[in-house]
């Protein structure tokens, strides 16, 4: 029994650590900076204890994707990570996330303020 017993833990913790993705995320675009001509719709916080930033990444957008107004573009105002306590086999710490979520006519177009003000294009890299 003890033999099987480590495999196991590591199949748990290994499967654990991928979020699924849901429907509509797809359509989401992640914003470099504050956009200019969509409509600012509320500003969100997400906290997901993950084992890596993509995961954490992927718990955001599936949050946004479930809110009322959901919206299809978003620009992260911060981001940190905070130690999860005594935390041995789990994930070691926690992502949270703030941004700010718009709506966009266009999503492929988005200018963006701080290349206005910087004399660059106005566009979105994403």
């Amino acid at each position: 029994m003890k033999k099987y017993f480590l495999p196991l833990c590591f199949l748990l913790v290994s499967c654990s650590s991928m979020v699924k993705t849901e429907p509509g995320t797809e359509d989401l675009v992640r914003l470099e900076a504050e956009p200019i001509g969509c409509r600012f719709l509320y500003k969100m916080d997400a906290e997901a204890t993950v084992f890596n930033q993509t995961d954490a990444d992927q718990f955001f957008r599936n949050r946004m994707v479930n809110q009322t107004q959901r919206g299809n573009a978003y620009w992260i105002i911060s981001q940190r990570t905070r130690p999860v306590e005594g935390a041995i086999f789990g994930p070691k710490q926690t992502f949270i996330i703030t941004a700010n979520v718009y709506d966009c006519p266009d999503t492929h177009s988005v200018l963006l303020k701080r290349d206005f003000e910087t004399g660059g294009t106005g566009r979105n890299k994403s």
